[in-house]
């Protein structure tokens, strides 16, 4: 992944557009001084009410409160591998080995889990990513697991209603998303599947396209942020 931001800016510019007499030379009087006009703090009884504290009353009517927008996060370490173990069934041999590396708190010199974005989390991500959907898909086809990664299709399939169901199934399990029949969304991982090959669309690459389309939904930012 995808962060959701939102803008919101008003201005009011005032201009001189008004070229009336003065109140002076017509004999008017003029209206009522407004407290801190001109750059001074004296009131209507001509003492000092200080700063402009931003309250209500106090030289206007102050600053409205605006909530912070929400900030993008990541999973914490553990919490990504369990992610993953659990849609892959599969999981990373090396978490224990970089898990601090990812940010996971040893509780003596670092005491929070890391939740910024950074390369180094990216970079295990991937690494975890290929290793654990290849172990998945490899499982599948030698039928140690219950059609984890190729539920709905094997790796002989080529019918595009076939990949697209499998497909379908996916983006639900690694991403929580639930396609509609004309969703465009799914069109870049059927490109993946169906594309043109250097060689022969065998079995053997079927297995890796698979497995690229795992890679991918592992690491993109729906699966490993929240």
């Amino acid at each position: 992944m995808t962060m959701r931001m939102m803008l919101a800016a008003a201005a009011l510019m005032a201009t001189g557009c008004y070229q009336g007499v003065s109140p002076v030379e017509d004999g008017l009087e003029p209206p009522p001084r407004v407290p801190g006009a001109g750059g001074d703090d004296e009131g209507d009884d001509g003492e000092d009410d200080g700063a402009d504290s931003g309250e209500p009353g106090h030289h206007g009517e102050g600053d409205a409160d605006t909530p912070a927008g929400r900030h993008v996060r990541r999973m914490t370490a553990l919490q990504f591998h369990r992610s993953l173990v659990e849609v892959t069934g599969q999981p990373w041999p090396e978490f224990e080995a970089f898990a601090g590396a990812m940010g996971r708190a040893d509780y003596a010199e670092i005491t929070e889990e890391g939740r910024e974005l950074s390369v180094t989390f990216d970079k295990f991500v991937h690494d975890a990513a290929v290793y654990s959907c290849g172990a998945a898909v490899a499982a599948d086809l030698g039928g140690a697991s219950p059609g984890t990664i190729l539920r709905w299709a094997s790796v002989s399939d080529r019918d595009d209603s076939v990949l697209r169901r499998n497909l379908d199934y996916l983006m639900l399990r690694f991403l929580g998303q639930q396609l509609r029949e004309d969703d465009r969304r799914s069109d870049p991982w059927m490109e993946l599947l169906t594309g043109p090959a250097d060689e022969r669309l065998d079995d053997e690459l079927m297995a890796e396209r698979w497995t690229a389309v795992c890679v991918g939904l592992v690491t993109h930012p729906d699966f490993v942020t929240y």
